[in-house]
Order: C-alpha cells, then structure tokens, then sequence
C-alpha cells in the first residue's frame, strides 16, 4: 500500500476512534467490509454511508447489549476484516451476529447475538481473561455436520502465551464472573500462526497450527513445527506434524490450496534478517508431507533478498511461488537502490517448476508491471535517481557487445505537478505517453523511439520489437490497493 493511501487510512481510522461512538464504529466496519477506492477524495471518504434499515435495527441492539465504555476491534487477520459478521452458526437457518469488541477493561471478547421475534439478543460470549488482542479469527465447518465452528487466535497478555482456541457452537457453556452465559472452548492451543483449508483434498476443511518453542530466543534457535488438524465426532485429532526449518525469524504465512493441477499442499512463508523471506512448499502425499520446496538437502536456497508472498497470481486456482532475483547486467548498487524482478512459477507436480510470469513491482506506490514475454530475457532495469518522479528505466541488453541502451521509463507524478512538468517536456520535445491516474498521481511512460546507431542490424531489431509495447503499455501495468 503506497504512502499516500496509507496515511489517509489510518487517519480516517484514527478520527473514527476518537468518535468514541459504537454507531461511527459500526458504520467504520461497513466501510472495511464493503472495501474502500483510494481515489476518492477524502471528503466523500468521510462521508457517513447510507445503511438499511435492518443494519440499523442490529447496530442499536448491539448498542444495548454491549457493556459500557466498550469498543468494537477487528481482528489483526481474518477473511472478510470486519467487527459484526452475521451468518448462520448453529445450522436453524436464520444469521446470527457475532461481535469482536475491547470490554471495559480493554480485553477482547465475541459476543453473539440471535435474531427471534424480530428482535437482537445477546446469547453467548466468548473470552479469554488473559488475551490483549484477537489476532485471528475463522468461522467454519471443520467436521461438515451444518454447525460451524469457531477459530480465535488470541494474542497474550504480559507473560501469558499465545494461544488458538476452538469452539463449537453445539458446545457446552458456563456462567462467568459476572453471570452472563460463555461459550467454554473446545480445544484450547498453543499457537503462532493458523490457517484452514482442505488440504488433503477429501472436501473437508483441515486446521494447520503453527507452533515455535525456545526457552531464551538469545540463547538457542527456536524450533518451529507444522500441524494438521481434523474435526470428527467433536473431536480434534492431530493427524501430520512436520518440523520446519529452523533459521528464520518467525513463519508469518500460510497458504493451503493446489499447488499443481493434481495435488493440494501447504506454502509457507517466514522472515528471515533484515529484509528477506524464506519460503517452502509442502505437498499433501500418502496421507503426509513432502518438501518440494527448496531441496531438503538445501533449505536455505529458499531465502530470498526480498520479502516475497506467493499467491495464484494468473487466476488458475493453482498457488504460484514468488522467485525473487536482482536485475541483471546491474552492478555496484546498494541494498536501497536494487530493482527486483519477481518470476512467478508453479510446480509442475514432478521435479520442475514452470515459470509463469516476470513482474516488476514498486511497493511505495502499490504498481506491478508485468513483463512482456517479448522482453524476457532481453532486458533489465534500474533506478534513475536523475530523473525527477521517475520509476524504473528499463534497458534493452545488447549481450554481443556487452552494451545495454535506455528503452522507456515509468513516471509517478503527483497530480498538482502533472500540468508544469507536461508543459517542460512538450518544450524539450519529450517523447511520452500518459497512461492513467491513481491516488492522486499521474503515471506515465517515455520510450526511446530508435536504438543506438553503433548497434548492429540484429540488436536494432530487437530493439524495435521491444518498442512495440509502447501503445499497450498501460495493459501491462497494474495497481493493487491491499
């Protein structure tokens, strides 16, 4: 997420806070679930949306039933980031409401809430005394019998660990300290990172918990592990354990899904030193796992210089690895100034991976170019710090004279800047091209228009090939607003 959006985020965030009101709270959520465009101006941003009439008859009763000087939160992480969810949990067919909020004492709980005779009312809650945070939350059918249950990954307070707990919503409840009725947990786990899916392909949703011991992080590396969980007959059983490597900071990703189109499996991301990402693929194999990803023999080979994160980047419903590597032909650059290259593969359910795609992408400003396949192989890019609001220069590599000539450069230009600098370069007769506008900024390309004379017939043409892009070049370029 670039600077710009970020900033007008949280402080829209931070205004909403300092309401104080559970009403400006509950709207602030609708805004999040609904997802929000960043180029609108901050204005129509703060603009309070419309809401329908039986959104408002449930934001009042929440009103009611919550305690005093309580506060609505959302979930450091959770599908769908929004603090009122209403669905149905106990399969009768008609949505409750659950709610993550802070008490009055700053600790989080869930209160959940049933719709009868037209009316909201509070039913259960659900706490955890030692917590300080909610940093996961999942609501699903693990054992596929019409009721959910419920995953909350509790971050601990002061020495207390952190830990996920499981709940069912057919399960049994208590009376707390303050006689309101409480869901009692399940199962109750230590935990660093979780997530659900079907792993092994049986059309049932598995848990996969990831759990780190050390007794002092100065002393001794910590030892992470991988588990796999299943729900049947109200019982959770742990069906996989897998040790992991061990010389990374933390694992902070996981992703389950198909990791060749005919096998399920497990992508995992950790940071490791200053800046980069170890990641590993696992696939789902005679009722285990197996490393695919990097060689068992080398684990460290899947550190990269770059945090990373693997996604289906094509829409293919296959997860595709990030390879990160520096831009080539460029020498002599500090960590600062060093021009990525992310090649995206997918494993072809042998021994190989199958690249897919070559993207570029500027984090400052949420932008990925996609490389053209024309280009692959035949270019490179760099910084240029000369160049006002420029990007990236991307060079056309002449590999038989050991020469590389400029090809384009991407622009990001603040809007109030855009009409003087356009004014400049129509005055130096600047070749260029305006390709769309976002958050505020004007993007936009020159190309160089002909190769070196010194080049050879061979490598001219080449470069004109690679000049055919310009008129698609807004097609190659993307901005992604997470």
């Amino acid at each position: 997420m670039n600077k710009a959006r970020s900033s007008q985020r949280s402080g829209l965030y931070g205004n909403i806070i300092r309401i104080g009101g559970l009403l400006s709270a509950a709207l602030f959520t609708l805004i999040l679930s609904a997802g929000c465009r960043y180029t609108a101006a901050p204005a129509d941003l703060l603009q309070k949306p419309r809401i329908a009439e039986d959104k408002q008859v449930l934001v009042r009763a929440i009103e009611k039933e919550l305690p005093d000087y309580s506060k609505l939160t959302l979930p450091l992480r959770e599908k769908n980031m929004e603090a009122i969810r209403t669905l149905d949990v106990d399969g009768d067919g008609v949505k409750e409401a659950i709610v993550s909020f802070y008490n009055e004492y700053s600790t989080p709980e869930l209160m959940v809430l049933r719709h009868s005779d037209g009316k909201w009312r509070s039913w259960v809650g659900i706490e955890q005394p030692m917590a300080r945070q909610i940093a996961w939350l999942d609501i699903v059918d693990l054992d596929e019998d019409g009721v959910m249950e419920l995953l909350v990954g509790w971050t601990g307070a002061f020495e207390s660990s952190n830990v996920l707990e499981l709940y069912t919503f057919h399960g049994k409840t208590e009376r707390n300290d303050r006689g309101s009725l409480v869901l009692k947990p399940l199962e109750s786990l230590p935990y660093s990172y979780a997530e659900t899916g079907d792993l092994n392909g049986d059309g049932k949703t598995e848990l996969a918990l990831l759990t780190e011991s050390h007794t002092n992080r100065e002393m001794e590396e910590p030892a992470f592990q991988l588990e796999i969980y299943n729900l049947e007959n109200g019982i959770l059983s742990k069906i996989v354990e897998q040790r992991l490597f061990s010389d990374v900071n933390a694992y902070d990703r996981l992703l389950i899904g198909q990791i060749s189109p005919r096998h399920s499996g497990i992508v995992l991301e950790a940071s490791t030193g200053a800046h980069g990402t170890f990641t590993s693929m696992y696939v789902w194999e005679k009722r285990g796992l197996r490393l695919v990803y990097p060689s068992p023999d080398d684990q460290a080979s899947g550190i990269s210089g770059k945090p990373t994160m693997s996604n289906d980047v094509n829409g293919d419903g296959i997860i595709e690895l990030s390879w990160v590597r520096e831009a080539p032909e460029v020498t002599g650059v500090p960590y600062v100034d060093t021009v990525w290259i992310n090649d995206w593969v997918q494993w072809d359910g042998k021994e190989s991976f199958t690249p897919v795609m070559e993207e570029f992408t500027d984090s400052s400003y949420g932008l990925t170019m996609r490389i053209p396949g024309e280009w692959s192989g035949k270019y490179t890019l760099r910084k240029s710090k000369n160049d006002p609001y420029s990007l990236v220069t991307i060079d056309v590599l002449n590999r038989s004279a050991n020469e590389k000539s400029e090809l384009a450069t991407l622009y990001a230009v603040p809007q109030k800047d855009w009409e003087a600098l356009e004014t400049i370069w129509k005055d130096e007769m600047k070749s260029y091209r305006q390709l769309f506008a976002d958050s505020g900024n004007v993007f936009a390309v020159s190309f160089v228009k002909e190769a070196p004379q010194s080049w050879n017939e061979t490598e001219k043409n080449t470069f004109g090939e690679m000049l055919k892009i310009e008129e698609q070049m807004a097609s190659y370029l993307t901005i992604r607003n997470e």
